[in-house]
């Protein structure tokens, strides 16, 4: 079963807005010397930003993070603060496309904005969308700053996607992505769509390097399913609509312990995509944001958000840990991306 193309319309519009943002990450990444880093407010400072983020009750964030984790986020950030939090969650073209509306009409709505496109966020520091993140949490010894940020983006965490598979339709071993190409699988596996997400198309590559440029063929001859986020194609793989994912999220282990007949397998070299956060600067609630921003990175809030995903360091429950995998946008041009999508298209849709 093939998945539907998005409508002309809207990938003309998202290509565009790709385009645009790709040759400012271009700029932002060259030789201009970065400026000296902010420094941790004082706890005094820190307290009267606290109460005026209060003042503002509200914060609202756009992320691509998993929704229940962040119904959970935002309902403990509430209990602790008194401000509630508006959860936007879609996938980054969707997210992208309303962030550069805000900005360019003025009317913004989003405080925060977590995606896992590093080039977005080039271009959006590169378009002075972005503030420096202040709160305590960000000058932590265990939040690695000469790893975790570069100019004011943050990692956040990281989608740590392992591999699932129905118990009740299939009890062999899995190995790793090749198991999935096993005949008791075709017609019945899922596999990401990388028209959605450039960070799906890096999974792609990932898989060319460690099994062969011929990979990509192979999964395509099972005939998969073809699905928008790693998600659905999860609680897919648990309810038995399909029998395995070579791409799939931790919820996993959340459907397993309810009692679903699915399990979950993360490889020490596992693939993952780093949650990208950006303190907006046209935030209507600023101070509010910067107060959530730093509760993500504060243990508390990543045992939150990142529950069943990848915490941006280790030890913190129900969370998973990886180095996390930064990409180099230049692997991510326009004219790469439309080559690698082209060649996608024609073997998994046609």
């Amino acid at each position: 079963m093939k998945a539907h193309a998005p409508g002309r319309g809207l990938v003309l519009v998202v290509v565009a807005l790709v385009v645009a943002l790709a040759a400012t990450a271009v700029e932002a990444s060259g030789s201009r010397q970065a400026p000296p880093a902010p420094k941790p407010l004082s706890a005094a400072a820190w307290r009267a930003l606290i109460g005026k983020a209060q003042a503002e009750g509200s914060v609202t964030i756009y992320s691509v993070q998993d929704p229940t984790d962040l119904a959970a986020l935002a309902d403990q950030f509430q209990q602790k603060f008194k401000i509630k939090v508006n959860v936007v969650r879609n996938v980054d073209n969707v997210l992208v496309g309303l962030i550069d509306a805000e900005e360019s009409t003025g009317r913004a709505i989003a405080d925060l904005w977590v995606g896992s496109q590093k080039r977005y966020a080039l271009g959006a520091m590169r378009n002075g969308w972005v503030v420096d993140p202040i709160g305590p949490n960000f000058f932590k010894s265990r939040y690695d700053r000469t790893k975790l940020m570069f100019g004011k983006a943050w990692i956040a965490g990281s989608a740590i996607l392992g591999m699932a598979w129905n118990t009740a339709a299939y009890q062999g071993p899995v190995r790793d992505a090749t198991t999935f190409l096993r005949p008791e699988f075709k017609g019945k596996i899922g596999v990401p769509d990388p028209r959605v997400s450039t960070s799906f198309m890096d999974w792609y590559l990932f898989q060319e390097k460690k099994y062969g440029a011929d990979i990509l063929d192979k999964l395509a001859a099972q005939n998969p399913k073809i699905y928008i986020s790693s998600l659905p194609m999860t609680q897919a793989v648990a309810s038995g609509e399909i029998i395995g994912a070579p791409l799939a999220a931790g919820t996993a282990l959340v459907l397993k312990a309810q009692g679903a007949p699915i399990d979950y397998k993360v490889l020490p070299d596992n693939w993952n995509a780093p949650y990208i956060g950006l303190v907006l600067k046209q935030a209507p609630h600023p101070n509010a944001a910067q107060l959530l921003a730093d509760y993500i990175l504060s243990p508390e809030g990543q045992g939150l958000v990142d529950k069943g995903f990848g915490a941006v360091y280790p030890n913190i429950g129900g969370t998973f840990y990886a180095q996390p995998r930064i990409v180099n946008v230049n692997d991510f041009t326009p004219a790469k991306v439309k080559a690698f999508t082209d060649h996608w298209v024609q073997l998994f849709t046609k």
